[in-house]
């Protein structure tokens, strides 16, 4: 008689390493990849052990049948002896098991690599809950210490040890000495005891449980006899503000004075959430046999590129970018005052008041008063610096009663679709003639109803070459980092920059800035806790923000942005390629995004360059909208391209669909097809792709899942007085509402808006639906 399976499976661990470590623990899908819930394996003397290798077993484990297959991973603690503090190291890929074996005991080898594992994490359950890191100001040519010329000693003639000050490790009770990690070798290289010029071209590192923990103090010894020759300490007090500059005075054995100790300091703190775990970890290293990944930037485009009609960094322009295929879109993002973050570019939101146009930095505004109706009423539109402005408002002043009774935002919105310059007339739908509401049907074409007044204004407006030529925007608020996450499909990836100010940028905005580590820890929750099933990357312009960003999670990878040389700094870490690269490497970074001239001279030396340090590197800049530029980077083997024109390179590649969607596809449309799905005539299911196609042909939107303003999930068909019904939505709830904020180059009003009516179909295989994964980046899509 068969019997029915067990609910709960047993089983315990034998691992067998070469590496000296002093613990090794256990993490896996049966406990919730938590660290501080980890199960460590015991050391055992095993006669089967082979010289220079030890085994570790397990106590018996159990796992719910319904979580097989078994999932873990190892976590270590480097040996004692070692000068660092013994760094927790993880498998970055999780070992999986399919069924486990007759007699329940797992075999596996624990030998960690830089292929196979990773380090540096900040936490408190493995290395502790801070880390100082201790160093050279960045930019500066002057040494750590400066001596008093009475000690006779020249810079190159001392070393600079950095000890901890109050020891707490019983194995050490003299204190740890601090790791020195090279400014240009890997994180977690040790600079060696006596490397010439050590002192001046390291950083500094120790771990602790507490910030009064990481007091230390600097010995200057001679190189000469190995004498103390000077000595001061660092109080916890100084450390309190997490980030700064440190100046001490030196004294001598006899208290005399004897120079000063100058550094820069950051200290990072550990982010404690449930969700910052080992589970679904997505960071690797380039691995060969990659795609090329297209990037919308700024969702869709920058607002400033020329034949953009969608503003950038909102959620409208996500989703356009989403059917032209992207597999990440790039945005920025900000902290309001409350704390919420939120995507936009600058750090200064525009606002016209009258004749004046006043800019407010968002750090100083509640996230309440930037979704408010009225605060987008005024904030100033990509058109409103446009050189013929003045003839815009002058013709919105003109029409501003046409407008008021009978021009609406759907209207705009067709205007902006196909882009018409008023030459005396107003088009239909694919410039099929229309009728007025008391003639007739208009011949050759389905009916639209215009308003007589629209059509006159419009054809007075074309007498005025400058409205002629204006740029129509679709304009939707600023929307929160979470509601990015909800709202749009979770295969497109997210490509997350952080907005930092330099210290010339903090001055101008005449307003108190979050410190790096309440900034990134801010972003990182909302990851945290919105993220679950979708790609994202981190980057950033910012070194600091970007080793915080690194060291306070062990999941998401971290790229670092750079001019690459076409912009100077005074950070030198910024200032050039090779500085970004040497930057990344000491980092322990996954890669670079460096601005695509700095490249282009030298595009297969720097794949080449980067590939071998397992690096990825991405390009942005207004030379990847360059066909024959995207296409050469494409063949040279670059790992993603950040562009504008993400629909218009679709186009000319034939791309099908997103690397990570292969549901939403672009079957050819032609004209008769535009024309039946423009006129509302019902759709069979056989078209629905040509629905989608067409979405993106026309600079429409597909707003799935999404809902600008605020209203609730979802929105169907644009319609309004003088267009036909247009389905735009894919997948929606019947009755979902939702209202746009459509501007027309500064001549509809911000007020104006247009209704998402229920949707009349819905698609097969919707835009949030399932995607492939991209094995270099992502090998692991199950963690």
């Amino acid at each position: 008689m068969a019997t029915d399976p067990p609910d709960v499976l047993h089983f315990r661990l034998e691992c067998r390493t070469a590496s000296e470590v002093t613990r090794l623990a256990v993490c896996g899908n049966w406990q919730g990849w938590s660290l501080a819930s980890a199960v460590d394996l015991k050391y055992t003397e095993d006669e089967g052990n082979h010289e220079g290798t030890t085994t570790w077993r397990s106590p018996q484990l159990s796992i719910p049948a319904s979580r097989m297959p078994l999932r873990l991973k190892f976590v270590a603690n480097g040996h004692r002896s070692s000068p660092n503090t013994r760094p927790l190291i993880w498998d970055s890929q999780s070992r999986v098991f399919e069924r486990l074996p007759d007699d329940g005991v797992v075999h596996c080898e624990f030998e960690p690599t830089p292929d196979n594992s990773d380090t540096g994490w900040v936490t408190a359950d493995g290395v502790g809950a801070y880390q100082l890191r201790v160093g050279q100001p960045p930019g500066s040519a002057e040494a750590l210490v400066t001596l008093e010329p009475s000690l006779g000693h020249a810079p190159e003639e001392v070393e600079v040890v950095l000890w901890e000050a109050k020891p707490n490790d019983p194995a050490v009770p003299q204190g740890k000495v601090l790791a020195r990690v090279g400014a240009l070798s890997p994180a977690g290289v040790d600079c060696g005891e006596h490397n010439e010029g050590a002192a001046s071209s390291c950083t500094y590192l120790l771990n602790s449980q507490s910030i009064e923990a990481l007091a230390f103090r600097v010995d200057v010894t001679s190189r000469r006899d190995g004498s103390l020759l000077a000595r001061c300490f660092v109080e916890p007090a100084t450390l309190q503000a997490l980030e700064g500059s440190i100046s001490a005075a030196l004294v001598t054995p006899d208290l005399r004075h004897a120079g000063t100790f100058r550094a820069s300091f950051l200290v990072v703190s550990a982010l404690a959430h449930p969700a910052n775990n080992l589970g679904n970890l997505q960071r690797t290293r380039w691995v060969a046999g990659g795609s090329t990944l297209d990037i919308g930037h700024r969702g869709s485009g920058a607002s400033k590129v020329q034949g953009h009609n969608v503003r950038e960094n909102t959620l409208l322009s996500f989703q356009k970018a989403a059917l032209n295929h992207s597999e990440f879109i790039e945005f920025d993002v900000h902290v309001t005052a409350d704390g919420e973050c939120v995507v936009f570019h600058d750090f200064l939101v525009p606002l016209r008041l009258n004749t004046e146009v006043v800019r407010l930095p968002i750090c100083t505004l509640t996230y309440d008063q930037l979704r408010s109706p009225d605060f987008m009423q005024w904030m100033v539109t990509p058109n409103e610096d446009a050189p013929n402005k003045d003839a815009l408002d002058e013709e919105k002043q003109r029409r501003r009663s046409t407008l008021q009774r009978s021009m609406t935002s759907a209207e705009d919105l067709f205007r902006s679709i196909f882009k018409p310059q008023f030459q005396g007339h107003v088009p239909g739908p694919m410039g099929v003639p229309v009728r007025s509401s008391s003639g007739g049907a208009a011949e050759g074409g389905p009916a639209a109803i215009v308003d007589s007044a629209a059509v006159a204004a419009a054809a007075a407006a074309a007498a005025n070459p400058a409205v002629a030529a204006s740029r129509w925007f679709l304009n939707d608020r600023i929307a929160s980092l979470r509601e990015a996450f909800r709202r749009t499909p979770k295969w497109l990836g997210f490509n997350i920059e952080l907005k930092y100010p330099t210290v010339m940028e903090v001055a101008a905005m005449r307003a108190q800035f979050y410190n790096r580590n309440t900034f990134v820890d801010a972003v990182l929750r909302v990851v945290l806790e919105e993220g679950a099933g979708r790609r994202v990357i981190f980057s950033t312009f910012d070194p600091d923000c970007a080793t915080l960003l690194s060291l306070k999670q062990p999941r998401f990878p971290v790229l670092f942005l750079t001019c690459g040389g076409t912009k100077l700094f005074s950070d030198p870490r910024m200032n050039s390629l090779d500085a970004a690269l040497h930057f990344a490497l000491a980092s322990r970074l996954q890669g670079v995004v460096a601005e695509v001239s700095s490249v282009l001279g030298r595009l297969h030396d720097w794949v080449a360059e980067f590939h071998r340090h397992g690096l990825f590197l991405y390009t942005w800049g207004d030379g990847n909208n360059d066909f024959g530029s995207y296409m050469a980077q494409k063949e040279a083997g670059i790992d993603a391209i950040i562009m504008d024109d993400i629909e218009k390179m679709a186009k000319r590649i034939n791309k099908q669909s997103s690397l990570f969607n292969k549901q939403l596809r672009s079957p050819a449309s032609s004209a008769a097809d535009l024309e039946r799905i423009a006129s509302g005539i019902p759709i069979g299911s056989s078209s629905l792709g040509d629905l989608e196609r067409v979405s993106s042909n026309l600079n429409m939107l597909a707003i799935s899942a999404i809902s600008p303003i605020g209203s609730p999930a979802g929105a169907g068909q644009l319609s309004g007085h003088g267009v036909p019904p247009l389905a735009l939505a894919v997948g929606s709830p019947p009755g979902a509402t939702a209202t746009l904020s459509l501007t027309a180059a500064g001549v509809g009003s911000p007020r104006i808006g247009a209704k998402l009516a229920s949707p009349r179909v819905t698609a097969v295989g919707a835009v949030n639906g399932g995607g492939a994964s991209l094995g270099t980046l992502y090998p692991e899509s199950r963690n």
